[in-house]
């Protein structure tokens, strides 16, 4: 028997924040799991010409979890990181 949920296909995940310091990365990551909130990373890979070798890490949060994720790094805007530039625009990739 067939669930009324399954022919839904729900994508509310929003590319929150885009970082490009492993330091901070890890300090999201630890804030984002203290207060519960789901997050996938994605990883861009740096040009051909950049002297970046690590890259951008962009976080993705869902659409309802946003502003627990805001309050989450409240400490780290504070300091002033400038690594971390807010995106806050729709994934419209799918997977299926």
């Amino acid at each position: 028997m067939e669930t009324a949920y399954q022919k839904v296909k729900v994508h509310n995940e929003l590319e929150w924040c885009q970082v490009t310091d492993m330091e901070t990365k890890e300090k999201i990551e630890k804030l984002l799991l203290k207060h519960r909130v789901s997050y996938y990373v994605k990883w861009e890979k740096p040009g051909f010409f950049s002297r970046d070798k690590f890259g951008t890490c962009v976080f993705c949060v869902n659409q309802l979890q946003k502003d627990t994720a805001e309050e989450a790094i409240q400490s780290l805007l504070e300091g002033g990181k400038e690594s971390i530039k807010f995106i806050n625009r729709k994934f419209d990739k799918t997977f299926y």
